[in-house]
């Protein structure tokens, strides 16, 4: 219960306040309390439900206000004086306060405080009626630590209260704790009821979980078992008309998060049935839960400013929780805001944000993100000419918005906020070194195809030794190719630079093939230095899945140099041996990438053992229309299934592995087949216009009876429009022979329009 103050205190607070008010009226900026050197401006927000209830608010410190204790004088910007009193006070967290209504049209007032004074608490009998205050302490389970925060005045820090009455379908309720800290805790609730007629009230606490004590108007309620119907266990209470003070004493065991709770969920709720009302209007029920209407409520404020007499700066600040990256067996990481208040500062105000070990930002307002479930903080510091002020902002890692990474601007805001904190982390020590494999994941998930550039470019050129420690060298070489994929697009030169850099992390043989091979795909395509590839691709020889994937490359330049026959050896010789080797060994059976998406798995990449790999002739294939050469076509048609379903929902770097598998066991269907098709609309999804265009105008100028053709010339003038570059004549040339033979299809419309708008008459 409420632990009362001697009634000649209040009258000496009176006087104290008269005397503050007694020397006229202010204007609205000029500083009216002068023994104070900081106030708060507070906008006034909702509206308290009854007078009587005046205003809530809890008011930040951080290390900003002097003195132990916390003495205020609440004024309207006019200078008239409203009665106020403090609940509880931390030097951590700051100061809850409650003060009466001061009426329309007043729409502000200042909070002053003193220090060196003794701190005003709240009681009943100083006429007002705050509700409904939740206060909760974590950490702790037992109904003496309940009661003591009855008692109001200094707490410890991880104390906190709210307006807060309950849920829709409980109005009057404790749920847990609303910062979402785990069990245990004790609450104290401070709520007034509202009893519209005089008479016998019976009331029905639920206790769903831990222990609780409800006292009404300070005395206990001793609930007993009326009857067997719901809400028969409880007590009579005689009540005036009006308002009554309900406090509730609750406590909570054990661990977890409150909603693990298997009865439900939350700890208790409160019914009642008012006089004269019927007892067996909600089917034989002894009590209903109390309504919303019938719970006093307090009116809430929103912090504006905080200004100090000399006008020195003084740092506060929120920090207020986002999005939510919290997936099954990981920690959460939450994106917070975190918001220095501006509004009050000097001119020449300055803002620095420094977190724990993870450097600085300069600025107002940042983003940062936080580990979930754990206590964090972060110090601001705000500099002027008229001197410094820091505060730390405390706060518990929750947030209910959670994350759907299948949405765009979500994986984009995770990469943003990372990208930020990666420019202020000092470069030593690195916090990199210290991210769990949570921080990895995420950035895993986020960065694909065409996003993460930023991202990755900050990671591998500032933090690259501790990516190298503590990704596997699987993780390390995603983002690598994620890069790399990003990189030549824009700027191929920059990327043979990182090709080199990543050399010392490629320490097996098929990771430098990789990146070799690599490195010859930039000169054919980027720099259109053939010579130079197809040397590049000769030296990547012997066993291996780079070593067939370089003699694809090397019938690539040849179908680019239009000589179809050698480029046909090339693709068949690979594709011969990818067929024996599904043959050879019933071992291998399901274990690459195009058995596995036959059979509707994952696309995985193929790991045959290629050290055991002999040549051909001594692997004959199979000949006729066997069951082996069903299984062949089956798997193709599976492959660009696969191929254009993942293009179409934007999984690119799945879409690229299934790419990869595909041309290394059918190389073929780049001439028979549809490869070119799905292969150019990846790279058109990526936006490499210039990287899809020759496979398809070499397509279209060799192959001239094809069931894919038009479909091969609609998507090289779409490469054409999106590069917006000017057709060369050979282009020209090409797509007016396609024309002709394609001259009663409908795409010849697109051909039309394409030739005329380049100046070539149409026939």
């Amino acid at each position: 219960m409420i632990e009362h103050l001697p009634t000649a205190r209040v009258w000496a607070w009176a006087v104290v306040c008269f005397f503050v008010a007694s020397s006229g009226l202010w204007a609205a900026s000029e500083w009216q309390v002068p023994e104070s050197s900081i106030r708060y401006k507070l906008e006034l927000a909702g509206k308290p439900t009854h007078p009587s209830a005046g205003y809530f608010v809890h008011l930040p410190d951080g290390g900003i206000l002097p003195g132990s204790t916390v003495t205020t004088v609440v004024m309207t910007e006019e200078g008239k004086v409203i009665p106020g009193w403090l609940l509880w006070q931390n030097a951590d967290t700051g100061f809850s306060m409650v003060f009466a209504d001061p009426g329309s049209p007043v729409r502000a007032v200042y909070v002053y405080v003193l220090s060196g004074r003794v701190a005003q608490l709240w009681k009943p009998e100083s006429g007002l009626t705050p509700s409904a205050i939740l206060c909760a302490s974590p950490g702790h389970d037992s109904l003496p630590a309940a009661q003591a925060l009855a008692k109001l005045g200094r707490v410890e820090p991880s104390v906190h209260s709210t307006n807060h009455a309950g849920i829709s379908k409980a109005p009057f309720s404790i749920g847990g704790d609303l910062t979402g800290r785990p069990r245990p805790g004790s609450f104290y609730f401070l709520t007034y009821l509202e009893a519209d007629k005089a008479g016998s009230y019976w009331f029905a606490p639920m206790i769903i979980d831990g222990q609780c004590e409800i006292f009404l108007d300070g005395t206990k309620l001793n609930p007993k078992e009326h009857s067997k119907k719901w809400g028969g266990t409880g007590a009579s209470v005689e009540l005036t008309k009006g308002l009554h003070r309900v406090e509730v004493f609750q406590t909570a065991g054990g661990t977890g998060n409150y909603s693990d709770n298997k009865k439900s969920g939350g700890l208790m709720f409160l019914t009642w049935r008012p006089p004269d009302e019927d007892p067996d209007r909600n089917k034989g029920t002894e009590s209903r839960v109390i309504n919303r209407s019938e719970i006093v409520r307090s009116g809430d404020c929103k912090l504006t400013a905080v200004e100090s007499r000399n006008g020195a700066p003084v740092a506060v600040a929120t920090a207020t929780p986002g999005l939510c990256y919290w997936f099954e067996n990981e920690d959460p990481l939450i994106v917070y805001d975190l918001s220095a208040l501006t509004a009050g500062q000097p001119d020449d105000a300055t803002y620095t944000w420094t977190f724990p070990k993870e450097g600085e930002f300069a600025g107002a307002d940042v983003q940062w993100l936080f580990p979930g479930l754990r206590e964090n903080s972060a110090k601001l510091t705000v500099k002027s000419g008229k001197g410094t002020s820091t505060c730390v902002v405390p706060f518990f890692g929750f947030s209910t918005q959670m994350t759907n990474l299948e949405e765009a601007d979500q994986r984009e805001a995770f990469r943003n906020v990372l990208t930020t904190m990666l420019k202020a982390y000092p470069r030593s020590p690195d916090p990199v070194a210290n991210w769990s494999s949570t921080w990895w994941n995420n950035i895993l998930r986020t960065v694909e195809g065409r996003e993460g550039y930023t991202l990755l470019l900050q990671l591998f050129t500032s933090h690259l030794d501790a990516a190298r420690k503590k990704l596997s060298p699987g993780q390390l070489f995603a983002l690598q190719d994620v890069l790399l994929d990003q990189t030549q697009r824009q700027n191929p030169g920059e990327a043979l630079q990182w090709i080199q850099k990543f050399q010392p992390d490629a320490s097996s043989v098929s990771r430098r093939s990789e990146l070799k091979l690599r490195e010859g795909e930039i000169q054919m395509y980027d720099f259109d230095d053939r010579k130079k590839a197809e040397k590049t691709f000769a030296e990547l020889g012997g066993p291996g899945e780079s070593s067939e994937r370089a003699k694809v490359r090397l019938g690539d330049l040849a179908f680019l140099e239009g000589d179809l026959n050698k480029a046909t050896a090339f693709y068949a010789d690979v594709q011969r041996r990818a067929r024996a080797r599904r043959n050879a060994a019933p071992s291998l059976a399901g274990s690459l990438v195009a058995d596995q998406l036959v059979q509707g798995g994952p696309a995985q990449p193929a790991q045959p053992d290629w050290r055991s790999s002999q040549p051909a002739s001594q692997n004959p294939l199979k000949t006729g229309g066997g069951p082996e050469q069903k299984h062949g076509a089956l798997q193709e048609v599976s492959l660009s299934e696969n191929v254009r379903t993942l293009i179409a929902d934007n999984f690119l770097l799945e879409a690229r592995q299934a790419l990869l598998a595909w041309e290394i066991e059918f190389p073929l269907s780049k001439i028979s087949g549809d490869y070119i098709l799905r292969e150019s609309a990846f790279h058109m999804k990526m936006g490499d216009w210039k990287r899809a265009r020759p496979m398809l105008e070499a397509y279209c100028r060799q192959i001239d009876a094809s069931g894919f053709l038009p479909a091969a010339a609609s998507m090289l003038i779409a490469c054409v429009d999106g590069a917006k570059e000017t057709p060369s004549p050979a282009l020209i040339e090409t797509l007016g022979k396609v024309k002709d033979r394609l001259k009663y299809h409908p795409v010849a419309a697109d051909l039309d329009r394409f030739l005329s708008d380049t100046g070539k008459p149409s026939n």
